[in-house]
């Protein structure tokens, strides 16, 4: 499935440029989630570990997804051009995380007809992420299922097939100490505000 149309980048949808606060923003979930807050991230958020297409190295994204009959779905915000999404292309065993559940999958474009209309119609649902109105303007796709399946070329769906086969490994929760440093300084704040009083 191909598609010659250009999404439109504005706004929201305006792919963040690397080493820049954008970038960064949309990259600070997973520091969330290396300091613990999985669980409570995982309600909406999951993170999708790829193999690196160039460097053969593990890489995180943190997606919001939507559970269709007991499977999770993803979508590219950004089309083909997201480096998860290309990244799946080159190699499609995945990792996913939500919450405190890990799991190898395998990912695949969702290309059929029935099970992507399952999707958009539970999408339109709940509402969708935060940029679901924002990305759907960007592709020029009206809200509304006929004119999404209509135009489902310029969707990058994303179904998460979980497989025995290992996938690369998780991101681990390797920042929890942060927590405890900040109990230590805030009470040593404290005391010194008492003491000065």
């Amino acid at each position: 499935m191909s598609s010659s149309f250009q999404q439109k980048a504005t706004g929201a949808m305006t792919y963040p440029a690397r080493q820049t606060l954008d970038r960064l923003l949309f990259k600070s979930p997973l520091i969330w989630w290396r300091m613990g807050l999985g669980p409570l991230l995982g309600r909406t958020m999951l993170v999708l570990t790829t193999w690196g297409r160039k460097s053969g190295l593990p890489r995180y994204t943190v997606l919001s997804y939507t559970v269709v009959n007991g499977k999770v779905y993803v979508g590219s915000g950004w089309g083909s051009r997201a480096d998860w999404y290309r990244n799946i292309q080159a190699n499609p065993r995945i990792t996913v995380q939500i919450g405190k559940r890990t799991y190898s999958a395998f990912a695949r474009r969702v290309e059929d007809v029935d099970e992507f209309r399952a999707v958009m119609q539970r999408l339109l649902e709940t509402g969708g992420d935060s940029h679901f109105r924002s990305w759907l303007r960007s592709l020029d796709i009206a809200y509304d299922l006929n004119d999404l399946v209509a135009k489902r070329d310029r969707v990058h769906q994303v179904a998460l097939d979980p497989t025995d086969e290992p996938g690369p490994p998780p991101l681990e929760a390797d920042l929890t100490w942060v927590w405890g440093v900040m109990l230590v300084s805030f009470a040593v704040g404290w005391m010194m505000g008492r003491a000065s009083d």
